[in-house]
């Protein structure tokens, strides 16, 4: 029996049940997924050739070399005697530094030296590796006094 109002039949509306679809696609995709292979990573051979003629610069030298100045006898911090260290290297002798701070000085006009000196070592040793920093021709020097946290 139809209804009617005020002379109208009513129509149900149409109704769509999506529950059903979303179960199919999800099947779907849990089937692709298992069928599928993934492969993680293509290798790709190729020959980089090189150029004739390049842009390339070449790396700018060091701009910085730090000389640390250190007490020879670490019990006795009065005592004058002193060690040098380019960076992390084994100590050197002056003439040794010396040698090394004329080839980096050639290399890079614009060197800057930093004198890294135990605040317990007499100035005289520091003194000595300045001397050695401007016999060189190196204008920029800083000076840097190390406070030892082991005493």
């Amino acid at each position: 029996m139809r209804k009617f109002i005020r002379g109208v039949p009513i129509q149900r509306p149409i109704g769509f049940i999506i529950l059903p679809m979303i179960d199919v696609i999800f099947l779907l995709l849990l089937f692709f997924v298992v069928v599928t292979s993934f492969e993680a990573s293509v290798n790709v051979k190729f020959e980089v050739r090189s150029p004739d003629s390049t842009q390339a610069q070449k790396p700018e030298s060091s701009k910085q070399v730090i000389i640390n100045c250190e007490p020879v006898d670490h019990l006795s911090p009065g005592t004058s005697g002193a060690m040098y260290r380019v960076g992390g290297d084994p100590p050197e002798s002056l003439s040794e530094i010396s040698d090394r701070l004329a080839a980096a000085k050639a290399a890079n006009p614009q060197l800057t030296v930093v004198i890294r000196a135990d605040r317990h070592l007499p100035f005289a040793p520091v003194r000595a590796v300045m001397q050695v920093v401007a016999d060189n021709g190196i204008e920029m020097m800083n000076l840097s006094a190390v406070r030892d946290l082991e005493r």
